[in-house]
């Protein structure tokens, strides 16, 4: 269960760096941590809109 929610919460940073290229030899940590902070605080920011 943890798994299949670690792999969902990651899943946008691993999209983007497959998309670009990036392999996991070079830095794709930094870029997958990156797009899932840019694209998890907009899904925050949004909901909190929603709600307030």
């Amino acid at each position: 269960m943890a798994s299949i929610l670690t792999r969902g919460f990651l899943l946008p940073g691993d999209l983007v760096s497959n998309l670009i290229g990036i392999s996991r030899s070079d830095d794709r940590g930094m870029m997958r941590t990156l797009i899932n902070m840019l694209f998890w605080n907009l899904v925050g920011a949004f909901v909190a809109l929603y709600f307030a």
